[in-house]
């Protein structure tokens, strides 16, 4: 563990700042002038005699960096079972309201582990469950919208590494955004890394914009549906909070954890909602959505393979190649390598939970900030030797990761993944079993879905868009006075 952090910062609430990013406006009264310091802010360690009052939104915790917690109640009460409850009750009373449900696979694998069942068993069980209880019309898996997220992800980190290659300059990696923990995470305590976050969608957002542009080519206005998303995190419920996604046509998200509170509130057994009628795959795909494709996954893992989708589609372009699967220093940095003889044609990583990110972090901004003091010693002694700025090596010297020198870096703020988020059934375990569940869960994803190659699906599914997609989101970094190495968001070890 770094020697800046202590446990009591690596778990899923926010730990109180000194200063708020959003401070709280005073006005009338008295007031002690160390209440607000020279910037303006309220110093949270002090009481002013008079304070405007304050209600706090969801949109809140994405300007926080320290005050407000990201603890369920805050969350739920925005988006939770019991809004989506309320809300489709309301709207299941009007005959030109259908629902929609989209569902990750994460979820779909940590539900048929806590039911003991099948994945295509806890499938049809669950699409059963929300069509005889919610008469849902529609429910899709998110793969459809990861195919675009890979295809645009890939054109993106393609087109950078030309414009890097033709410029002679070795630029640093991008950062994938797919990820709201580490993204929020990002414009909000770390925003020089800001102009590194590649502005691609997630699954999750792309899936919506793809069942409104359905449903739009149709007539349907999207005023007509309610759409719920099942998703393995509760950061994804500020993810569809977001000013740019508020299009994407996603009402509301919920988590596996919901799922099951919500059977229990209705006094409902989900296995009385078991059936083996397959046909429900294609009765409640949209028109024109194969369920062989949207119900499947792909290669790269279970956050959805964009290291390992980038570097294949690198391979395609140079026969020859060999693609090199090398990890880094813990089980939650994997690097995938293309070499071709000696030289490295392109290199992509994966890396998961806070402890990797605060290095990634402190790699990355070394050379536009002051370093630490405690830190150069050991920075010094790690870029010394020759080949310390080369990009040519052989596979005998390079036998380990090396993510900050990458083209991209697939980065996810829980440990593990999103296969360990924080909405999914772990049942509160402690860390050694809930990785071996993870581990577990990764050993299903691969043997119990269908695997789909995304890079010939892509350009297949953007042509059958009726209308242009919403795909990017639009960053918020915020300059803060001093930085901080608070984590907001993402579950820990």
């Amino acid at each position: 563990m770094s020697a800046l952090l202590s446990e009591a910062d690596l778990n899923d609430f926010i730990s109180p700042a000194l200063a708020c990013v959003k401070p709280t406006q005073v006005s009338g009264g008295k007031q002690k002038n160390n209440n607000v310091n020279a910037d303006g802010e309220y110093e949270v360690s002090t009481e002013p005699d008079q304070l405007e009052k304050v209600s706090i939104t969801l949109s809140d915790c994405l300007a926080c960096s320290g005050c407000i917690t990201s603890s369920e109640e805050i969350l739920l009460s925005s988006q939770s079972h019991s809004v989506f409850l309320e809300n489709w009750g309301k709207l299941s009373q009007q005959q030109d309201k259908f629902l929609v449900v989209s569902v990750s696979p994460q979820c779909r694998l940590s539900l048929a582990h806590y039911y003991g069942l099948t994945l295509e068993a806890a499938d049809l069980c669950l699409m059963n469950f929300f069509q005889r209880q919610f008469h849902c019309k529609y429910m899709v898996g998110t793969e459809m919208g990861r195919i675009v997220s890979i295809n645009k992800t890939v054109e993106k980190i393609v087109a950078n590494k030309r414009q890097k290659q033709d410029a002679g300059v070795d630029r640093k990696p991008l950062l994938s955004a797919v990820c709201p923990g580490f993204l929020i995470y990002t414009e909000k305590t770390k925003p020089q890394l800001a102009p590194m976050l590649l502005n691609v969608k997630s699954p999750q957002q792309i899936t919506g914009s793809l069942i409104k542009n359905t449903f739009e080519s149709l007539g349907v206005a999207s005023e007509s549906f309610y759409h719920l998303s099942l998703m393995p995190c509760f950061d994804k419920k500020l993810e569809a909070s977001r000013p740019e996604s508020l299009d994407d046509g996603i009402d509301c998200v919920i988590t596996p954890r919901e799922v099951v509170t919500m059977l229990q509130e209705l006094s409902l057994d989900f296995s009385s909602f078991i059936t083996e009628d397959t046909a429900l795959y294609g009765r409640l795909s949209p028109p024109g959505w194969d369920p062989r494709v949207h119900w499947a996954s792909n290669l790269g893992g279970t956050c959805g393979g964009y290291a390992y989708q980038y570097v294949t589609a690198m391979q395609k372009l140079h026969p020859g190649s060999q693609m090199l699967v090398l990890e880094g220093r813990n089980s939650d940095i994997v690097e995938y390598r293309l070499q071709q003889s000696d030289d490295i044609i392109a290199a992509a990583s994966e890396l998961s939970g806070f402890r990797n990110i605060q290095n990634l972090v402190r790699k990355l901004t070394s050379a536009t900030g002051p370093e630490r003091k405690r830190n150069i010693t050991a920075l010094r002694k790690r870029r010394m030797g020759p080949n310390a700025n080369s990009r040519k090596m052989t596979a005998a010297t390079a036998a380990t990761a090396d993510p900050y020198h990458s083209d991209y870096i697939e980065v996810n703020a829980c440990p593990g993944a999103c296969m360990n988020g924080g909405g999914l059934l772990n049942g509160e375990q402690n860390s050694l079993k809930r990785k071996q569940l993870v581990q577990a869960l990764n050993k299903r994803h691969g043997q119990e879905l269908e695997m789909v190659d995304p890079l010939a699906l892509g350009p297949k599914l953007e042509e059958a868009a009726m209308r242009p997609l919403s795909l990017e989101y639009i960053f918020a970094p915020v300059k803060q006075a001093a930085e901080k190495d608070l984590v907001a968001v993402g579950s820990t070890w």
